[in-house]
């Protein structure tokens, strides 16, 4: 009788010691580790990092950071350390079937997995930063997104972008407003690309543009009605009407020379 005990307790080590295995190959599998993303932009794209303003090309710059999120990973930092139209960003993530990734990234991104839905997305409504680039926009606030089941990620712009160039002889604050949302705290839908948010602003603005230089203003897409671009003479706004106007993501819309308003 001790034996057959004896066996059956030999036999229940040896299911725990197997079990035992199997919980610790899971958890090498989900553990983070180094992974590697390939990215680049859609043919529609027209935004983003370096443009050159006659062909519209876009590229990464080196330094760039990405939003990488899915069902086990939480707004995850990615970094490319060389630019490029294509290019390599790396970070630590936990394998996973689906991800969604967000440029740039942005601190306190969430993800609904069962809508594809990414909250707390931001278009700056100062962007001052654009007066100040070499490229005419603040880095911060035209914003891209992808998915994928692997390491490729192909971004499409969310942000349309405002071209305006200061023909002016001094330097001066440019504001564009209208009745709708156009900057602020976005829901972003990454089946549609369509923006969404109650933390939002209807007016976007750029100061003291330095006099010949040409800025991008980003904002969210869609139909616009009352827009209206504007800049200060010596305490007096000058203003452009363009009334109801729809505007579309990943297109670049020519306002003018200021001086011309």
């Amino acid at each position: 009788m001790k034996k057959y005990i004896f066996m059956a307790v030999t036999g229940m080590l040896a299911l725990s010691s197997c079990s035992n295995d199997d919980n610790d190959v899971q958890t090498t599998q989900n553990a983070p580790r180094q992974m590697t993303f390939t990215a680049g932009f859609g043919d529609e794209a027209q935004t983003r990092a370096t443009l050159d303003g006659s062909t519209k090309k876009v590229s990464f710059d080196a330094g760039d950071e990405i939003s990488i999120l899915s069902d086990n990973n939480t707004n995850t930092k990615f970094t490319t350390t060389a630019g490029g139209a294509s290019a390599t960003f790396t970070g630590t993530a936990t394998a996973d079937a689906n991800f969604y990734a967000v440029y740039p990234y942005t601190d306190g991104l969430t993800l609904d997995t069962s809508t594809g839905v990414i909250s707390g997305v931001t278009i700056p409504r100062n962007q001052t930063n654009a007066a100040m680039s070499p490229c005419g926009w603040d880095p911060k606030a035209p914003i891209a997104y992808a998915t994928t089941t692997g390491t490729s990620l192909q971004f499409h712009n969310a942000c349309a972008l405002l071209k305006i160039t200061n023909g002016r002889d001094y330097a001066q604050e440019i504001t564009v407003s209208c009745n709708e949302a156009l900057t602020g705290t976005f829901s972003l839908n990454t089946s549609s690309g369509a923006l969404s948010g109650s933390d939002t602003q209807k007016n976007a603005l750029v100061g003291f543009v330095d006099y010949g230089k040409t800025i991008y203003i980003a904002i969210a897409p869609g139909e616009k009605t009352g827009f209206k671009a504007s800049w200060t003479d010596g305490g007096f706004p000058v203003t452009k009407v363009k009334g109801s106007v729809t505007f579309y993501a990943g297109k670049i819309y020519d306002l003018g020379n200021t001086n011309d308003w």
